[in-house]
C-alpha cells in the first residue's frame, strides 16, 4: 500500500498555483525526487486543499476515472516544467509546451466557469486541468514583474517577492537553512 502524502502549508509556498502545482514533487534538482501525487487520493487531496474541486459529499470519487486523472495530472505537470523552466532560464517557450497546454484547457473548458473577476470556478472535476494550464498560460503569457524562479537546491518554482528579489531558494526554512548549514560547516571544518 502506498502512502497518501500529507499536504501542509509548505507544499503551498510557490506564489502562484500552478507553480505550487509543478511542484508536486519531493525535489527536481539535482535527481528527481519521490513523486507526492503517490495515487489519486494524493491527488485528489491536492485539489481540494486548493478549492479548485467542485463542493461534494464523496470527495475522493470525483473523477470518472481517478488513475486516467492521476495520469493526466503527471502529464500537465511534466508540461508545466518544461514551461516554466523555458521562463526561469529566459529561453523562449517551447511552441509543442504551449500548444499542449492549450489543448488541456480546451479539453476542459466546459468544467469551468470564467467569472467577471477573472476568476474561475470548477464546475466539474474534468475542469481542474483547465484551471490549471489556463493559470500556467497566463504566467508565461503575462509574467509577474520579478518573474519564474527555480530553488538552488531542490529546483522547486516560486515568484520572488523578496524584497532586494534575491532570492534564490523555494523556502528559507527547508532549503535555505541546509544551504547555509553547508556552507558553515565548509567554512568551519
Amino acid at each position: 500500500m502506498t502512502a497518501t502524502t500529507e499536504w501542509v502549508e509548505d507544499h503551498f509556498i510557490a506564489g502562484d498555483l500552478a507553480l505550487d502545482f509543478a511542484n508536486t514533487v519531493y525535489r527536481r534538482t539535482p535527481e528527481l525526487g519521490a513523486d507526492l501525487f503517490t495515487n489519486a487520493v494524493a491527488l485528489t487531496t491536492w485539489l481540494d486543499r486548493t478549492h479548485l474541486l467542485p463542493a461534494t459529499d464523496q470527495p475522493y470519487g470525483r473523477f470518472a476515472d481517478p488513475d486516467a486523472a492521476l495520469d493526466e495530472a503527471r502529464a500537465l505537470r511534466g508540461l508545466f516544467w518544461t514551461v516554466f523552466d523555458a521562463h526561469s532560464d529566459g529561453r523562449t517557450i517551447p511552441a509543442d509546451a504551449l500548444s499542449s497546454l492549450l489543448a488541456t484547457a480546451r479539453r476542459g473548458i466546459a468544467g469551468i466557469t470564467v467569472n467577471p473577476d477573472g476568476s474561475m470556478t470548477t464546475l466539474a472535476s474534468e475542469g481542474v486541468f483547465a484551471i490549471l494550464a489556463l493559470r500556467a498560460i497566463r504566467l508565461v503569457l503575462s509574467p509577474p514583474s520579478r518573474g519564474v524562479h527555480a530553488c538552488d537546491r531542490c529546483g522547486w518554482f516560486f515568484l520572488d517577492n523578496s524584497r532586494g528579489r534575491r532570492r534564490r531558494w523555494c523556502s528559507m526554512k527547508t532549503c535555505g537553512n541546509q544551504a547555509k548549514a553547508e556552507r558553515f560547516r565548509a567554512a568551519h571544518p
